[in-house]
């Protein structure tokens, strides 16, 4: 099987294009014949911006690496902005089936994350026009870019460019009902739920250390403000990996309070390093995230969670078993369960070590995704 993954990169590297590149490896490493098409924002965003509605020279490429590369099938990861809707009718008129992959929400909100200044915001999967989400500036915190955004999908919708694709994954069972419940129209049959996947470290014996973690993009969604403010107050030792646009905020906190330690932008063999020996993973996160790699990885590692119980994380997380769970964006709650977690002696901790090493092992492992992604290409193909 051939098979063509196209994806528009982050400016900051984040888990999309961690998935992106681990599927890919997963693919060759299987015997699947594999090549990644690639867009990118980093130049004149702005402009790639304004040619969300039909990127002409996105589509031309699209259609040169078609020709050159016949695939048997195309798997699309994020289309915005860079690659844009346009990519889709050259693998139309390519007449190759193509699946992709609903990492977030742009398709239901301009916001892409379902939240607008640090709280959840819902109301565009019921309108017809997200019109409140313009008011509220979700998206660049700018009405005209937000219109702009807004209006992209929305002609897209209206002419049937999303019933192109023949397969949705979605990545829990929590996206599947958000994009039910919307007013997109995708029916139940093209949506298929496939969670994220990592490939464990080579070894695997967690020693527990005396400080918690966090890893992820420094951005409000992510609730890096939360977890700053939460460790400023409860003294508890906390390292930070990372990168994004609240860096230096983190710069700020950690220069300020000892026990905050920020490490910036790791490698994954550093971080399966810490997450191995880390007392647990912090995962504050204050939207629906799609399905977070960092948490597959704590688990593979060993390592507990205590994150917000919302979306996703909801279903990944079972409270007092694998991680435990505190009420989103609550300061005193995520401080009552750190002082829960602290109170736990270390035979009951590693009880919850064994839980998450069991979790990843049940339901992240390379081997079950690859048949579930080889499952959804054959049934894209033979439709």
């Amino acid at each position: 099987m051939k098979v063509l993954i196209v994806h528009t990169s982050y400016k900051y590297k984040g888990g999309e294009d961690t998935v992106v590149a681990e599927e890919m490896e997963l693919l060759k490493i299987n015997g699947v014949t594999v090549e990644l098409l690639q867009f990118n924002n980093n130049h004149n965003s702005f402009f790639k911006i304004l040619q969300l509605p039909f990127n002409l020279l996105s589509y031309l490429k699209t259609k040169k690496k078609l020709k050159a590369y016949p695939a048997d099938v195309v798997h699309i990861h994020n289309l915005h902005f860079a690659a844009s809707a346009s990519v889709l009718y050259a693998i139309k008129r390519s007449k190759i089936p193509f699946v992709m992959t609903l990492h977030n929400y742009r398709l239901l909100c301009p916001s892409a994350t379902l939240s607008s200044k640090g709280k959840l915001f819902l109301v565009s999967i019921q309108q017809k026009f997200p019109w409140k989400a313009i008011a509220q500036k979700v998206y660049k915190n700018s009405a005209f870019l937000t219109f702009w955004v807004a209006l992209s999908m929305k002609v897209h919708q209206r002419i049937g460019t999303w019933r192109l694709c023949r397969r949705y994954i979605v990545l829990s069972p929590h996206a599947r009902k958000l994009f039910l419940e919307s007013n997109m129209a995708i029916t139940n049959d093209r949506l298929t739920v496939k969670p994220n996947f990592c490939t464990a470290p080579l070894s695997f014996q967690p020693v527990e250390d005396n400080y918690f973690l966090y890893v992820g993009r420094l951005i409000e969604e992510k609730g890096t403000q939360l977890l700053l403010n939460v460790f400023a107050s409860c003294g508890y030792k906390i390292k930070i990996a990372g990168d994004g646009p609240l860096r230096n905020e983190v710069i700020s906190y950690s220069d300020r309070f000892p026990n905050i330690e920020f490490l910036g932008a790791l490698k994954k063999a550093e971080i399966f390093k810490l997450l191995g020996s880390c007392s647990a993973l912090i995962f504050p996160s204050i939207w629906y995230e799609g399905m977070p790699l960092t948490i597959i990885e704590a688990f593979a590692c060993g390592a507990p969670v205590i994150s917000s119980k919302m979306g996703a994380m909801e279903n990944m997380i079972t409270h007092n078993y694998n991680g435990l769970h505190f009420e989103p964006a609550s300061k005193d709650d995520l401080i009552r369960k750190l002082d829960e977690w602290q109170g736990i002696n270390r035979e009951g901790k590693d009880i919850y070590r064994r839980n998450a090493r069991a979790t990843y092992e049940q339901y992240y492992t390379p081997e079950k995704n690859f048949e579930q992604l080889m499952d959804i290409y054959n049934s894209a193909i033979n439709e």
